[in-house]
């Protein structure tokens, strides 16, 4: 790996604006090294992270007036199956494309950063990882398609699938040093749970199944409270964690994190909120925020000096329910803390008014 975290500055990727344009601006003013396409659920409902990656499951249904997404497997969806199977084996990775419809943020990124003639450290994307969605999308019983060994299996595939061909649409704006592909798992805060029929292994295995044979870096997010052995084993390059609400969390795994930053991990965290309360927080907050889960770490047992060269800066979610004014806080902010753990002065890089 080539890349040096060094406390660079990205995102998860959902912001609340309904133009495109308006939010690859935002996205490339303050996340300058490390840019996540912005996905915008409130543009149309086909940019919900469900519905998103929806297009080529078997059976999928977007009901966007309902505002869910489902699989209607009553019908016979053995055609529809195979022929996903297919695109897999042949690595037909434009048969999985995602298209503007589904997010208008991606396409109007890609067509930015490819005529302006200058090259990222990172291009990042997202990708809604294979828990979080086949708990989510439910069939037309109401039962999750996770608990559908088939389905789950043409699910993977086919978010893999994605995951391929956006690293190589976002590559092929000769924009990016290097390109890295998050997939988004909320769900895996469940996992574990009464609630949630999910085994360690089936997690592992399907994390590692959607990132199968991509060429870049990898990574996922989880917004809260989980077992994070999980994503340490599924072989993964980044973690993000919400370090501003769940710190203590990672707490409980000083030796995995310790193998995965040893191993060349990079951990991203999350310090700056998405809700309201960002209004509050100021850089020195979430700086002191940061020092203080090092030293918390470092009392582990973790080694301080690799927190600090492997740790990335990210807002601690997804940024769709705020408003558009407090979500362009809270990108500053990331920038700001970036630029304050590197010990630059982030004063004036924005312009007056920003």
């Amino acid at each position: 790996m080539t890349f040096r975290p060094y406390f660079t500055a990205t995102a998860i990727g959902s912001l609340p604006h309904r133009d495109a344009e308006e939010a690859c601006t935002l996205t490339l003013r303050y996340l300058t090294e490390a840019p996540a396409w912005p996905q915008l659920p409130r543009r149309d409902f086909r940019e919900n992270m469900y519905a998103q990656y929806s297009e080529g499951l078997p059976g999928v249904v977007v009901d966007a007036d309902g505002r869910k997404v489902f699989c209607d497997t009553s019908r016979d969806l053995l055609e529809e199956m195979e022929e996903v199977l297919r695109a897999y084996l042949e690595g037909d990775l434009e048969w999985a494309a995602i298209s503007e419809d589904y997010a208008r943020g991606l396409h109007a990124m890609v067509r930015r950063v490819s005529g302006e003639g200058k090259r990222y450290p990172l291009l990042k994307g997202q990708v809604t990882g294979p828990v979080s969605f086949g708990l989510t999308v439910l069939d037309q019983r109401n039962r999750p398609i996770l608990y559908d060994d088939q389905m789950a299996e043409v699910m993977v595939k086919l978010l893999n699938l994605k995951a391929r061909w956006m690293e190589g649409f976002l590559r092929n704006t000769g924009a990016a040093e290097e390109v890295l592909i998050f997939l988004d798992e909320p769900y895996l805060v469940s996992v574990g749970s009464a609630l949630v029929s999910v085994s360690r292994e089936q997690v592992v295995d399907s994390i590692r199944g959607c990132t199968e044979d991509l060429g870049c870096l990898t990574g996922a997010h989880c917004c809260g409270n989980t077992d994070w052995t999980l994503l340490f084993q599924a072989g993964l390059d980044v973690v993000n964690f919400d370090a501003f609400g769940y710190m203590e969390s990672l707490a409980l795994y000083p030796e995995e994190l310790s193998r995965f930053l040893e191993g060349g991990g990079i951990l991203a965290w999350g310090l700056v909120p998405n809700t309201p309360a960002v209004d509050g927080e100021e850089v020195e907050d979430l700086v002191r925020r940061f020092e203080e889960g090092v030293a918390l770490l470092a009392s582990r047992g973790v080694d301080e000096d690799l927190l600090r060269e492997r740790a990335m800066v990210t807002p601690s979610c997804g940024l769709e329910g705020l408003s558009e004014e407090r979500a362009e806080r809270a990108y500053r902010l990331t920038a700001e803390v970036s630029a304050a753990l590197r010990g630059e002065a982030a004063g004036g890089l924005w312009g007056e008014g920003a």
